[in-house]
Order: C-alpha cells, then sequence, then structure tokens
C-alpha cells in the first residue's frame, strides 16, 4: 500500500464542530470530493461537508445492524460480519478508490464514522488509504443544548449518545495515528488548535497555514457558535461522567487508564438498566418517527402554501387583465355611444335636409304648375310675340 496516500477521518458527535474543521482540513489542501451534502439553514448554513455516497453507505450499515445515528447503545457482537455487511464493504471500498481519484490526502466526514469506525479504517486500508483520526471534542453540555435544538431529544439522551459516540471512536482509534482538535480553541485561533497536526497524522499540507489563511478566515465565524459553557463542573450521573470524559480529553497528554475507568463506567450503567436504555431508545425512535412525520407534513404545507400563492399570482395576473378588458369595453362603450350621437345627429341632418327638399320639390311642382297654366302659357306666347 503507498504510503503517500492518506485519508483523515474526522471523528466527533453531531454538533462538535467537525464541520467547520473539515473545511478548514480542505483549505489545507486535504481533498473533500464532490457530490457533499447541501447546507441547511439553521443547522448547518456554512455547509456540512460530507459526501453523499460516505452518509448513505453508513446510513444503510445502521439499518443492517438495526440501528440509527440517534441510538446510544453497543452496536452487536461481530458486527463487522455478515453478507450485507461485506456487500456494504465492497461498496465502500470503491466509494474511496473513486470518490478521491488523484489526491494524495483526502478528509472523509460524517458522526456515523464514530459508530462504525472499524469498517472504515478496513474499507481505507483495501481502497489502498492509510488511515488517521482526528477527534473533534466539544463540551458535552455545549452538544447537547444544540443537538436539542435541533432534533426531538432531551439532555439526557443527548448526553448518552455524546459518551458513545465519543467513546466508540476514542477507543476504535487507538491504533491509528490520531490528534485531537476542540471546536472552540479552533473558532478562537485555528492555527494553534490545528499546531502539531501535520507531524502527529505523519501528514504534509499541500497548502501552508499562511497561504491559506485568509480563506480560512473567511469560513470561521465564531458567531455560529450558538451554545457556550464554562469550563466543566462537578455534577452527577450521566453529566458528571461526560464532563470527566472531555476533561481527559482536553488533557496534554492523554490518560487512556483514567478514559477506561469512564467508559467501563458508562458500559455498566446501560448494562444495569437495560430496560429503562431499551424503553428510551424506543421512545427516542417514536419521537424521531413523529418528527419526520411533521417534517413530511411541514414540507406537504409548504407545497400546499407554494400552490396557494403561484394560484394566487395567476389570479391577480387574471385580476389584472379582467380589469384591463373592463376598461377596454368601457372605452368602447363611449366610443359606441359617440358614434351613436353621430348617427343620431346625422340621421337628424337628414331628416331636416331630406324636409327641405321636399319642400323645395313641393315649390318647384307649384312654379312648375303655375308656369303650366293657360293663362301663364298665354302671356309667355304674346311677350315672345312682341319681342319678335
Amino acid at each position: 500500500m503507498p504510503e503517500d496516500r492518506t485519508l483523515i477521518l474526522v471523528l466527533g458527535m453531531h454538533r462538535s464542530g467537525t464541520s467547520v474543521l473539515t473545511r478548514v482540513l480542505n483549505l489545507l489542501g486535504a481533498d473533500v470530493g464532490r457530490h457533499l451534502l447541501q447546507a441547511q439553514s439553521d443547522v448547518n448554513d456554512r455547509g456540512f461537508w460530507e459526501h453523499e455516497e460516505l452518509v448513505a453507505i453508513n446510513e444503510a450499515l445502521l439499518c443492517v445492524l438495526e440501528r440509527s445515528w440517534y441510538d446510544f447503545r453497543p452496536l452487536p457482537p461481530r458486527w463487522c460480519s455478515g453478507d450485507q455487511v461485506s456487500a456494504l464493504m465492497t461498496r465502500a471500498v470503491s466509494f474511496l478508490e473513486t470518490a478521491f481519484a488523484g489526491a494524495s490526502l483526502a478528509a472523509a466526514k460524517d458522526p456515523r464514522l464514530c459508530l462504525l469506525l472499524p469498517f472504515w479504517k478496513e474499507a481505507a486500508r483495501l481502497a489502498g488509504w492509510r488511515p488517521v483520526a482526528v477527534l473533534a471534542t466539544r463540551a458535552p453540555e455545549e452538544v447537547a443544548a444544540s443537538l436539542c435544538r435541533r432534533d426531538p431529544i432531551g439532555r439526557a439522551g443527548a448526553r448518552l449518545l455524546w459518551l458513545r459516540y465519543t467513546r466508540d471512536s476514542e477507543e476504535a482509534s487507538r491504533d491509528l495515528p490520531r490528534c485531537r482538535v476542540n471546536y472552540a480553541s479552533l473558532l478562537k485561533d485555528w492555527k494553534t488548535a490545528l499546531a502539531g497536526m501535520q507531524e502527529a497524522l505523519g501528514v504534509t499540507w499541500p497548502q501552508t497555514m499562511e497561504a491559506a489563511t485568509e480563506a480560512v478566515a473567511a469560513e470561521i465565524d465564531p458567531g455560529l457558535r450558538h451554545q457556550h459553557t464554562a469550563s466543566p463542573e462537578p455534577a452527577a450521573g450521566l453529566e458528571r461522567l461526560a464532563n470527566q470524559a472531555y476533561r481527559l480529553l482536553l488533557s496534554e497528554t492523554l490518560d487512556r487508564a483514567a478514559l477506561d475507568r469512564v467508559w467501563r463506567e458508562y458500559d455498566a450503567l446501560l448494562e444495569d438498566c437495560p430496560a429503562l436504555v431499551s424503553g428510551l431508545v424506543e421512545a427516542d425512535g417514536r419521537l424521531f418517527a413523529i418528527n419526520n412525520d411533521l417534517q413530511s407534513l411541514g414540507k406537504e404545507h409548504q407545497q400546499a402554501l407554494a400552490v396557494v400563492a403561484d394560484k394566487d399570482r395567476q389570479l391577480e395576473k387574471l385580476a389584472g387583465e379582467l380589469e384591463y378588458a373592463v376598461s377596454v369595453v368601457g372605452e368602447r362603450d363611449e366610443q359606441l355611444k359617440y358614434a351613436q350621437g353621430v348617427v343620431e345627429e346625422r340621421d337628424a341632418q337628414l331628416q331636416r335636409l331630406a324636409g327641405e327638399l321636399e319642400y323645395a320639390v313641393s315649390v318647384v311642382e307649384k312654379r312648375d304648375a303655375q308656369l303650366n297654366h293657360p293663362a301663364v302659357r298665354l302671356v309667355r306666347k304674346l311677350l315672345f310675340l312682341d319681342k319678335e
């Protein structure tokens, strides 16, 4: 396998800043492929930087394993085996061979990678890539607040998910070259946050940090961080476990033994309450199904509103045309009235002229009768003789 082809697997729980991190890696020269998911307003305005095929494969794999992205239970034992998983492995290898064709450095991002990392490590190696990992960290309470704002999920479920994603990605990436990047630090000073990454991952950026400074500055917007928490405080239950794990991940030297104790306590918590875990997972499933139905209804409602708006525009157009037609008819009525007035005036003139003509004819006839009178004729004859 050629060692100069490196695939950076960006690992982090949903709402942990993996999108902006992947974009920064992209601006430093890591290929992220084409056919990316579209940005969503009020969810991820700057884009997810996730490849559509990568997400599709992960969704199909979780479906085969009878899981979902919001299921905090561990995956079934020996989940990487089986005919359906093997078929998806073939699809994943083909994707990795073609999506970043010609690139020596690529980055793949999808939060589901945290749950499915063993699958993608194998797929990367089979496709001729050297996999490395970047663990994206963010305060669990910030993640929970952001996730609850976006999805129909409670704080307890969000904390369980943070622990699941963080635990699985941390454990499964221990055999890989890896580094950790904190979301708050990335937004504050991305160069410092990424310092040492090249050495830790064994990569060389195609684009230097200095050359990429302006482009990265245009992408990083601290205002997009809507949830803020102070340093993790001592707490109880899930919040304590999550904060403890987060503090360990923030430390300069990672204490694996301490993390393992947190992970074992998390496992024990789930194992001790199987009925509660199943009930919470089932309840979350119902909530997401209802939410999907509501979103579908919302889309249908939006489509209906769009149809109504289109009909309104058509009616407005027709109303304008009708108003114009009415004005034309009114204009024609005025013209007709004027024409009728002219005709009546002409009729009156004709009647008057006909009367005058009739009178003139009667005068002529009277004169003719007078001229033809015997006495007149005698006078005319005598006058004629006199002239001779």
